[in-house]
């Protein structure tokens, strides 16, 4: 195993059926990431390391919260640009049988 590091994070526990997504931001000064899919459905993501840090909080938010199940939000797939066409969609489900 290589070099570790250390994550200490705070984080407001919201509730089941929202999200407060003012903590992510916390600390980070220049967000940035875009995703795109291309025809055979492959999906890339693009981000700087602040957009990394804020998705990371996102998804770990969504883990540890209590979400319900079908809990889902919204973004474009570019932060910062108005959702005017295709969007991510992530949406918190029991493990697919």
């Amino acid at each position: 195993m290589g070099d570790t590091f250390e994550v200490n994070l705070t984080l407001t526990r919201d509730k089941a059926n929202s999200m407060n997504f003012e903590d992510t931001y916390a600390g980070l000064g220049d967000v940035w990431y875009k995703f795109e899919s291309d025809a055979s459905g492959n999906v890339t993501l693009w981000a700087n390391p602040d957009g990394f840090e804020h998705l990371a909080r996102c998804f770990l938010k969504m883990a540890r919260t209590g979400k319900a199940n079908g809990y889902h939000a919204h973004h474009s797939l570019e932060f910062g640009k108005e959702p005017e066409g295709p969007e991510l969609t992530i949406i918190h489900v029991d493990q697919p049988r």
